[in-house]
């Protein structure tokens, strides 16, 4: 925790700087900005400032970097390059561990680097941090996989967390990007043009699990805040478990090897849900497009205390129909 969160250390081994070459790593991968034209766009952080992509780093070294290009975002890139199918062919060829590790690091990545940004804009109020809200030890699971790479750790299959690809609508949109993510539910959005991937890293596949009945009606494209939902739908589940799972490193010193494994509890139940909870996430997912969002026959406080209550929709209707002409903001 020291060296990876509160110092300025290789975020992937641990190098002291000034033990190694640095040349830091973007924490949204380079290709990807590249791709949807980022670097001058800017990203907004919890505090409701903003910081430019190209700007938003974190440190690394040259080693770890230039491994990290090989073994990971040149076979990811190429996958994404080549559209929705082949991302979700991947998955179901029970490859899906590459995109978990991949959004892993960038999960990680994002929230390493919140340890530099102030708390308050006013520079007159205490020097504290985005990062010093944050218990560091809920990382230490994702750190252990997304190093594998590095240190040759075998994931048993029961580390996962939930993974899912949906088709995203393009036409129309600012933006063919959109990052979002929920901290405390271990929860993440990435829309890369017409993909849109949600994922929940320490729930070994319960949030998808809970959310299936209602992901099992989506029937085309998912619209920005409709990606939105699911990501929501996936950290109300997660919070939402009975019991979760406990997760390990093994280390066999004789054979020399590591092995992430996870004790599953036996069956996944969920607790009572909380659709306040919902409600909260959805409000902070929405963000200023909870004012955009109209309802034929109701008024924008009915609309508001419906989101509040939890059990709002941009998803499905009132029948449970998926709703194909999701409206897009017209603003972040």
């Amino acid at each position: 925790m020291n060296d990876i969160c509160l110092g300025r250390c290789c975020f992937i081994c641990g190098a002291q700087p000034g033990s190694k070459v640095f040349n830091d790593e973007h924490v949204i991968p380079e290709w990807v900005l590249r791709k949807f034209n980022l670097f001058d766009r800017t990203i907004t952080l919890p505090n409701g400032g903003t910081v430019k992509y190209g700007r938003f780093k974190v440190p690394c070294c040259q080693d770890c970097n230039s491994l990290m290009g090989r073994q990971i975002e040149e076979r990811i890139s190429k996958v994404v390059n080549a559209g929705l199918e082949a991302v979700q062919k991947l998955i179901a060829e029970g490859n899906g561990l590459e995109f978990f590790v991949w959004l892993g690091l960038i999960f990680l990545k994002v929230h390493l680097k919140d340890r530099e940004f102030r708390i308050h804009h006013d520079l007159r109020k205490p020097d504290d941090k985005i990062g010093d809200l944050y218990d560091w030890q809920v990382l230490h699971h994702m750190h252990c996989l997304v190093r594998c790479f590095v240190n040759g750790a075998s994931l048993e299959k029961e580390v996962f967390g939930s993974l899912g690809a949906f088709a995203a609508k393009t036409a129309g949109w600012r933006e063919e990007f959109d990052y979002g993510d929920i901290f405390d539910a271990q929860t993440m959005l990435l829309r890369l043009g017409n993909v849109a991937l949600v994922t929940t890293f320490n729930d070994a596949c319960g949030a998808i699990n809970g959310a299936m009945p209602k992901l099992e009606k989506i029937e085309g494209s998912l619209s920005e805040i409709q990606a939105r939902e699911v990501m929501v739908d996936f950290a109300f589940m997660n919070l939402s478990l009975k019991q979760r799972p406990r997760f390990y490193t093994e280390c066999d010193v004789g054979n020399e090897t590591i092995t992430e494994k996870a004790v599953m509890p036996d069956p996944f139940e969920l607790g009572e849900l909380n659709f306040a909870l919902r409600g909260r996430l959805l409000r902070d997912s929405f963000g200023e497009s909870v004012k955009q969002i109209r309802v034929a026959g109701k008024t924008q406080q009915e609309i508001e205390q419906a989101i509040d209550g939890g059990r709002f929709s941009v998803l499905v209707d009132e029948t449970g129909t998926f709703i194909k002409q999701s409206f897009t903001p017209d603003s972040r």
